[in-house]
């Protein structure tokens, strides 16, 4: 018996020598010639016992021509072979990363089961991008053929009163979200594609109670104007015009507030506009022409109007103006101007509705040099200026002059003449200027003191 034993004892010893010897020649195989250990997968395919070159071009052969379906709930929708879409991995790096993390000690686990590494192992893999979109577009075109197109939400405002219809979403398929989660699934080496409702086209369904309430807030807000003194309401009615709702905003149809808005602009601007004015001689009279005045900046105004209404606040506002003389008191010219009477010959200056000063003065030369009649504004001030220009018969001259003040475009302006040895009367009929207000001397300090920058001057 102890024979026996021993015998035994010795079968075993030499047993388990030879798993070691056959355990360390496997540890040993695969930690020098740097390959995958058995059955181990990327990507859905076996590397086993493959150097990493050998493993590229085996994924490549298999990973790039094969069949690949799209599904739904267990479904096959469609299908088509990788090589459409021009797959293609880029690198090796994943795979030597891979290998480099494996244990050489646990290859005999591999050969009793398949180990999966592409939890692991993130492949690079690049798409012809020509080839995947149309391969997209196609796929989406057939699928989409027998699929109903999702409905946006509406809101309609009738008599004042909002109304929300709810959309239906649909199952129309989105070409961006599908070749979104294409790409990834081909890029892991999956061999189908389960959609949901995450590749759907979007849609509004417009139930949003927050929507018809603050749509309910900017039709019933008091939207008030302010337009040069002229103060008025902006109807509910046709702030109801201007509502839209698209893809789940609130917005104003800019081409009907812009409409609006240029009505306001014509009905309020005084640039371009006729003149009443009351003269100190002459009574009431009616100017046209110059470049005083104001008018709505209507690009800018409908912008910020839109703005404001959709704060859903109640509001007054002035417009946005370009020009000059803008005021809030339904005044025109205002009460403080320079008034040049062409019949009369007589300049008069007024300041907060006070006569400051009056003095005759020598206009423009008729019927060729007369002073443009208008209303017009000074625009600079300047000491010791020479005015340059042209005699009718052509003649070139440069006239130093002590003030200046020019109102118009052309190189009209308010200047003294010592050159004058009259002013006033019919003087102006004979020797007139060539378009100038010329001031006595004597008095052109005083007017220079007198009068800011913007003042209007009014001429008739």
């Amino acid at each position: 018996m102890r024979h026996k034993s021993k015998s035994n004892w010795r079968v075993l010893s030499i047993f388990i020598v030879l798993i070691a010897v056959v355990y360390g020649i496997g540890s040993y195989y695969f930690a020098t010639n740097n390959r995958f250990l058995p059955n181990t997968k990327v990507a859905g395919i076996n590397v086993g016992n493959k150097t990493v070159q050998q493993a590229s071009t085996t994924i490549t052969n298999q990973l790039t021509n094969r069949k690949f379906s799209i599904t739904q709930n267990g479904k096959t929708l469609t299908s088509f072979n990788t090589k459409q879409v021009g797959l293609k991995l880029k690198s090796t790096t994943a795979l030597k990363t891979t290998l480099n993390k494996q244990s050489v000690w646990s290859w005999p686990l591999h050969l009793a089961h398949v180990v999966q590494a592409s939890s692991t192992t993130k492949l690079t893999t690049t798409q012809n991008s020509k080839q995947f979109t149309k391969l997209v577009n196609q796929e989406v075109t057939k699928l989409n053929k027998t699929r109903t197109a999702g409905k946006n939400g509406t809101l309609t405002i009738t008599n004042g009163q909002v109304k929300l219809s709810n959309g239906t979403q649909g199952n129309k398929i989105y070409a961006a979200k599908l070749a979104s989660k294409l790409k990834k699934a081909l890029a892991s080496g999956a061999t189908t594609l389960p959609i949901t409702k995450a590749v759907y086209a979007s849609v509004t369904t417009g139930s949003d109670a927050k929507i018809a309430k603050k749509t309910n807030a900017i039709i019933n807000e008091k939207a008030n104007y302010n337009v040069g003194g002229y103060k008025f309401a902006i109807p509910k009615s046709e702030i109801a015009k201007w509502l839209t709702y698209k893809n789940g905003q609130l917005s104003l149809n800019s081409t009907l507030v812009k409409a609006y808005v240029s009505k306001i602009n014509t009905k309020y601007r005084t640039y371009g506009k006729k003149k009443t004015f009351k003269s100190t001689l002459r009574g009431t009279v009616t100017v046209s022409g110059g470049f005083y005045g104001w008018s709505l900046k209507v690009d800018d105004e409908t912008a910020a109007l839109t703005a404001e209404i959709l704060k859903g606040k109640d509001f007054t506002r002035q417009p946005i103006v370009q020009g000059t003389g803008y005021n809030t008191k339904k005044q025109v010219i205002g009460n403080t101007y320079v008034e040049v009477d062409k019949k009369n010959q007589k300049m008069f200056i007024y300041v907060n509705g006070k006569l400051k000063l009056k003095t005759n003065v020598v206009t423009g030369l008729p019927p060729k040099q007369t002073t443009t009649t208008g209303v017009w504004s000074v625009w600079a001030k300047k000491r010791n200026a020479t005015l340059k220009g042209s005699e009718l018969d052509g003649t070139k001259y440069a006239t130093k002059v002590s003030y200046w003040m020019p109102i118009d475009d052309t190189g009209i302006g308010i200047h003294d003449a010592s050159w004058q040895p009259t002013f006033g009367g019919t003087w102006y009929k004979t020797h007139g200027s060539n378009g100038c207000i010329n001031t006595p001397p004597s008095v052109m300090p005083k007017v220079y003191k007198l009068v800011a920058l913007g003042t209007p001057v009014i001429v008739f």
